[in-house]
């Protein structure tokens, strides 16, 4: 690549051997991938921190690398650390381990992270512009905090409709919401635990949605608790996380996979003990009242209303950018009308309930992403969101802290075969499109240096 033309310079004649660096060059070299592992290792904890998968992390880092002039690169990332090694010329090696200690989800960033790569990659940008970028990027600001706060009120408002609720349900669990994705922005500039920060979010959910649900009642209002609760959960509840992880084990990250799933199940324990301490310390005022029940015509219409603004809702809550939203509405309507379709054949089925819509998502997201030259998490996570089982999860704690352990297994077990069957989804497209269409290794490499030589030629 010209970067390494540029930065190491020819072996110079009358003391070093043809083909074997001389001792200067080879401290150039190892300057030269010190630098370009630094760059590269940055990016790939700018992608973990915003919610990419392992397995992509791995392949950004490698490509980068290898585009560079690496002949053998060794990489292994977790969701807290990447360590990567470069073997130079003369036999030596260089590594280096980047820390990473947060983990969210930040569509805009990805976003910017990934095209940086793609650059580096390709040779558009040299090692001190991509540095430049990485800075840009670190200093990017999503939506202002006002509408941060207003999209995390809509997705629990919206949600708590769409698994059943009232207009009425919205409201209380729209004002939740709202506060708590304030407190999570607060606790997200501290550098907070990420399971605290979940335990103390669900705490304060489940006991303004008790709180709130009690004062409507006293005001005259049918408000259900558990319907409030259900949206509220929407907010914290970790379902690309998991899907990440079994993506990552089925693409054969089984050690960085299982520690994403521990993490998430951990997530899940937080949210838990959040809602359950809620519901404990707050029993005496919880009052719960049935939802009011919808004909099957009016149900469909709410869905569907709330099934599209819900995912738009969730993609402002994690700074996706305007215009990928609007490309992914398609997505969103064909895989929640096959969920409609498949829910309607195999109503007890819940594995294939799931199953299913998420393949056909999955799959619209990979060709999106390939289209669009984004990541494919950005055209997924909104058409899935509905998909989540924000429901099952809140029952399963209910019952739980009332002792009926007979319901809290069957509605955990619902939970567990809904985030299975999309997280099995997501892994079948992730590992066919791997088959199919490869974006890894030297291989992928080539191809970039061969159509760039053609585009030359054409100039030319």
């Amino acid at each position: 690549m010209d970067i390494i033309k540029d930065n190491i310079p020819p072996a110079q004649s009358g003391g070093a051997v043809i083909g074997v660096p001389s001792a200067g060059q080879s401290e150039n070299e190892r300057r030269h991938f010190d630098r370009i592992l630094a760059l590269a290792l940055s990016i790939g904890a700018g992608l973990l921190s915003c919610g990419a998968s392992v397995s992509r992390v791995e392949i950004a880092v490698k490509l980068i690398c290898l585009s560079c002039g690496a002949k053998e690169v060794n990489v292994m990332s977790f969701p807290s650390v990447i360590i990567c090694s470069i073997k130079l010329a003369d036999g030596s090696e260089v590594a280096q381990l980047k820390r990473n200690y947060e983990v969210s989800n930040n569509f805009l960033k990805m976003e910017f992270y990934n095209q940086l790569s793609r650059d580096v990659c390709s040779g558009k940008l040299n090692i001190e512009e991509a540095e430049g970028r990485l800075d840009e990027i670190a200093r990017t600001k999503g939506y202002n905090l006002p509408v941060t706060v207003a999209s995390g009120g809509l997705v629990a408002g919206i949600f708590t409709i769409y698994f059943g609720g009232s207009l009425i349900d919205g409201v209380p669990s729209f004002l939740t919401g709202c506060l708590m994705m304030f407190v999570n922005v607060l606790l997200s500039r501290r550098d907070f635990n990420s399971y605290a920060r979940t335990f103390v979010l669900s705490l304060l959910g489940g006991a303004l949605s008790i709180l709130l649900s009690r004062l409507f009642i006293l005001c005259g209002a049918q408000c259900s608790v558990s319907m409030v609760s259900i949206g509220t959960i929407m907010v914290v509840v970790p379902g690309l996380l998991i899907c990440n992880a079994v993506r990552d084990m089925f693409s054969g990250d089984i050690y960085s996979g299982s520690f994403e799933l521990l993490s998430g199940l951990l997530t899940i324990l937080a949210i838990a003990a959040g809602y359950s301490s809620s519901i404990v310390i707050l029993r005496s005022v919880m009052v719960e009242l049935p939802p009011i029940a919808r004909s099957q015509t009016a149900d469909y219409i709410y869905r569907i209303v709330t099934c599209l603004l819900g995912a738009c809702s969730v993609g402002v809550m994690f700074n996706c950018r305007s215009k990928k939203i609007l490309l992914g509405i398609g997505n969103i309507l064909a895989t929640f009308a096959l969920y409609l379709v498949i829910e309607y054949f195999f109503a007890e089925d819940y594995f294939l309930q799931f199953l299913i819509p998420t393949l056909l998502a999955a799959f619209i997201a990979e060709i999106q992403a390939r289209a669009f030259k984004a990541p494919s998490t950005i055209f997924l996570v909104p058409a899935i969101i509905v998909l989540v089982p924000g429901g099952s999860l809140y029952y399963t704690v209910n019952y739980i802290v009332n002792s009926d352990m007979v319901q809290a297994q069957i509605w955990g077990e619902r939970a567990l075969l809904s985030l299975l069957g999309m997280a099995v989804g997501i892994s079948v497209i992730s590992v066919i499109f791997q088959i199919v269409h490869p974006v890894k290794g030297k291989a992928a490499v080539k191809r970039w240096l061969r159509l760039k030589n053609k585009q030359q030629q054409g100039k030319k």
